[in-house]
C-alpha cells in the first residue's frame, strides 16, 4: 500500500497521543520561575517524555499486535521479515527515527526530512516499504482484510 493511506494511520495515532502529550507538557511544563529560567529545560523534559511515549506506543503496539490505534482503523497490521509479529528488537529498530524529537529544533527538522524519504521509499520500492521498513529488516505493512 502507498504512502498516503499509512499517513493516515499516523494520523490518527497522532490525534491519540495529542492527549497524553498535552497532559505531560500541562505537567512538565507548567508553571516555572518568573525569569523563565526553567521553562527550556522543562520544555526540554516534556519533549523527551513526548518522544518516549510515542515510540514506546509504536513499539510495544507493534510488537504485541501488529497495529497501532491508526493502523486498526484503517485495517493495516506490520509484520516482520519472517511473516510473523514483529519483535521489540525490530519494532524499536522500524520506529527508532522517532527518538529524533528529543533534540531540540534540528531533531524535528530531521524527523520531518525522514518522514519525506520514508513517503518517497514506499512510493518507489515494489514491495512499497518506506525506509525505516527496510532498515528494520524488511518489515512491511499489509491490509488485514
Amino acid at each position: 500500500m502507498g504512502p498516503w493511506p499509512r499517513f493516515g494511520a499516523r494520523f490518527i495515532d497522532a490525534l491519540v497521543l495529542l492527549i497524553p502529550q498535552f497532559i505531560i507538557g500541562a505537567i512538565i511544563g507548567g508553571g516555572g520561575s518568573p525569569l523563565g529560567v526553567t521553562s527550556g529545560f522543562r520544555s526540554w523534559l516534556a519533549g523527551v517524555v513526548g518522544a518516549a511515549l510515542t515510540f514506546g506506543y509504536y513499539v510495544y503496539l507493534e510488537s504485541t499486535r501488529g497495529q497501532t490505534v491508526g493502523k486498526m482503523a484503517l485495517s493495516f497490521k506490520v509484520i516482520g521479515p519472517d511473516g510473523n509479529l514483529p519483535s521489540s528488537e525490530v519494532a524499536m529498530r522500524r520506529n527508532a527515527w522517532l527518538l529524533l524529537s528529543i533534540v531540540p529544533f534540528l531533531g524535528g527538522l530531521a524527523q520531518f526530512v525522514i518522514a519525506i524519504v520514508i513517503g518517497v521509499t514506499i512510493n518507489s520500492d515494489p514491495f512499497k516499504r518506506g525506509w525505516h521498513d527496510n532498515f528494520a529488516g524488511g518489515t512491511a505493512v499489509v491490509r488485514t482484510n
